[in-house]
C-alpha cells in the first residue's frame, strides 16, 4: 500500500523545495496560472509513494498533507492520516 500526498495550493508559493527533498522525484513544479507565472507544487497521480514524509517536513508553509495507512517512522503511530512538519510545529512552538 502506497501513500499519496495533498498539496494546498493555496498555500503553495512554489519554492521547490518538496521537489528537492523527495527521495524518488514524485513532485514537480507546475505553471498553474501561465499569466502571473505561479508555479505550484504538484504530485503526480501514477507515483508510488512511500510516506517518508520528507516534503511536508521542509515545506516552509505547511502546504503538504501525506495520507497513508502505513505506520509512520517518525511518530510510529498507524493513521490515515499526518502532517509532519505541522504537528512538530503545533506541538513545540506554543
Amino acid at each position: 500500500m502506497f501513500a499519496y500526498i495533498e498539496i494546498d495550493t493555496s498555500l503553495c508559493k512554489g519554492c521547490g523545495l518538496c521537489t528537492i527533498s523527495c527521495p524518488r522525484k514524485h513532485l514537480y513544479l507546475f505553471n498553474e496560472n501561465s499569466e502571473k507565472n505561479l508555479y505550484v507544487a504538484k504530485f503526480k497521480e501514477d507515483a508510488r509513494c512511500w510516506g517518508c514524509a520528507f516534503c511536508a517536513s521542509i515545506c516552509p508553509d505547511m502546504a503538504i498533507k501525506i495520507f497513508s495507512s502505513l505506520r509512520n517512522e517518525i511518530t510510529g503511530r498507524l493513521t490515515k492520516q499526518f502532517s509532519l512538519y505541522r504537528k512538530i510545529v503545533d506541538t513545540h512552538c506554543r
